[in-house]
């Protein structure tokens, strides 16, 4: 495969791992709950002898438990936000190898904790840990890969979150119990040492080494080791800038673009809409969020990333594999324990596929057909939970979860790199994914409340909304398959609605 060597495949695996982790973590508390808050196995004896003896579960209340769960996702927002000036200021690699002080160490102090405090605290900063990756793996992959493979190489990240809950939970099978679920929480600390070790071996993105003062040099040689022996000089034409070796490598948007655009109707940048001019701009001027929210220049792509980011999470996938092993052990009642599992493997196996297609029929199409095909699904599965349809709530499962695989697990994450430039890429990340962390506390907190009042009726309000953002997503998304920023913008003829 012209372009793809194994040194490119190893630097995205290194990356992925932190997804991995992190996936580990969203799945590593579903199973063994009962264990670890003393429902179970009620237990107060201690189980290592000595000073340093261990209780056997932490007793909690489900209030309680609920806080450990929902304390990773506010930990995860606030990494998200965190991540923002590390990424741009240290790099991608960097930032992702200090990032495992969170990742490495939090299993530790979970996987040791006595109280229900020390839980709370490393659910907290394995959660800061993830944020961090959600914004930066991304990134990474996007910047690192050749532009005809990247939605396969990007679609890993997603790929790695779903390979990590069903490690999670096939080791929950296996280890529910006293003291094997300590074991759950802190073998993924393996992982942690192992991406320290490849991180070690990888290289920094050439995208952003060329973005700083005088990292021409350094992007070319980092480029070359990613590319082997095919020649890159077409590859560095096609960026939106090669730096030069002085104070004026910063890339910025061109300010005038606003100025040029006096109606404020005016279609956001179309085929006669100023293409993407970029000038150079001191380096020591940073890139704020502000800046990014309140440009003109970048009022298409924000509204891309709020519109995919809320719409994972608002698409009701949450709520699907909460309903999951209720629905499915009436129709498999002799496997209600691998019901999860089963989900997840149908998860893992499609986002597979998603890689497969991401590159042959692009991005667009594939979150066309996930948010349109989600939609059919949502309200089928409230249609057969109101009328206690089984075998017809399995399918809708299914088919919920395979779509959501294809298309809207992956590309929200994905595309974020692709429709902004370089030295917006961490700003533009740490907003979107800010937006889907906070998006996913909210619909955790307020789903029970709605599902009490309104039972299956709950999923045709997410079958609505799938409509509706369907329609958006076509007026609004633009495809980026094998394209640069300045491409996919200046063909793109939708307008801001």
């Amino acid at each position: 495969m012209a372009g793809l060597n194994f040194y490119v495949v190893f630097c995205a695996f290194a990356a992925v791992l932190g997804s991995i982790q992190c996936g580990y973590h969203i799945g590593e508390l579903n199973t063994p709950k009962d264990v670890i808050s003393c429902k179970s196995q009620p237990n107060t004896d201690h189980y290592y002898s000595g000073e340093y003896s261990l209780p056997d579960c932490i007793p909690m209340n489900d209030a309680q438990f609920g806080l450990v769960t929902s304390i990773f996702t506010l930990g995860a927002l606030l990494g998200s936000l965190l991540s923002l000036r590390v990424a741009d200021d240290k790099g991608r690699r960097w930032t992702l190898l200090a990032n495992n002080l969170f990742l490495g160490i939090s299993p530790l102090i979970m996987g040791f904790a006595r109280n229900y405090f020390t839980l709370v605290v490393g659910r907290a900063l394995v959660g800061i840990g993830c944020g961090v990756v959600t914004v930066v793996v991304p990134m990474y992959l996007a910047e690192i890969s050749p532009i005809e493979y990247r939605g396969a190489i990007g679609t890993m990240n997603q790929l790695g979150i779903v390979a990590g809950i069903l490690l999670a939970q096939i080791e929950g099978l296996y280890l529910s119990n006293v003291p094997g679920w300590r074991l759950i929480l802190l073998s993924v600390s393996v992982i942690s040492l192992v991406q320290i070790i490849f991180l070690g071996l990888s290289v920094e993105s050439p995208r952003y080494l060329i973005s700083k003062p005088g990292g021409i040099h350094s992007a070319k040689r980092t480029l070359q080791k990613l590319r082997g022996s095919l020649d890159i000089e077409n590859e560095l034409g096609g960026w939106n800038q090669i730096a030069s070796d002085d104070d004026t490598s910063r890339l910025m948007p061109e300010e005038n673009v606003s100025r040029n655009n006096t109606d404020d109707t005016n279609p956001v940048i179309s085929s006669s809409s100023p293409s993407v001019v970029f000038h150079a701009r001191n380096h020591h001027d940073d890139f704020s969020v502000w800046q990014f929210l309140t440009s003109p220049y970048y009022r298409a792509p924000l509204k891309v990333l709020l519109l995919v980011q809320f719409t994972q999470q608002f698409s009701g996938i949450n709520a699907v594999m909460y309903y999951s092993t209720t629905i499915l052990s009436k129709v498999l009642p002799s496997s209600s324990g691998l019901i999860t599992v089963y989900i997840n493997v149908v998860n893992f196996f499609m986002t597979i596929v998603s890689a497969y297609l991401m590159d042959k029929t692009g991005r667009r199409t594939l979150l066309l057909c996930s948010i349109g095909l989600m939609s059919i699904a949502s309200a089928l599965l409230g249609l057969s939970i109101i009328n206690d349809f089984g075998f017809l709530s399995a399918f809708s499962i299914i088919l919920y979860v395979a779509t959501f695989a294809i298309g809207l697990g992956p590309i929200p994450f994905l595309i974020i790199p692709e429709i902004v430039d370089t030295h917006a890429a961490a700003t533009a990340g740490s907003i979107g994914v800010s937006l889907n962390w906070t998006t996913n506390f909210v619909v955790g907190f307020l789903f029970l409340s709605l599902n009490n009042m309104f039972g299956g009726y709950v999923f045709y309000v997410f079958s609505i909304y799938l409509f509706v953002a369907f329609l958006l997503s076509e007026r609004l998304v633009p495809e980026t398959k094998a394209k640069t920023v300045e491409e996919i913008w200046s063909g793109w003829t939708g307008r801001v609605i």
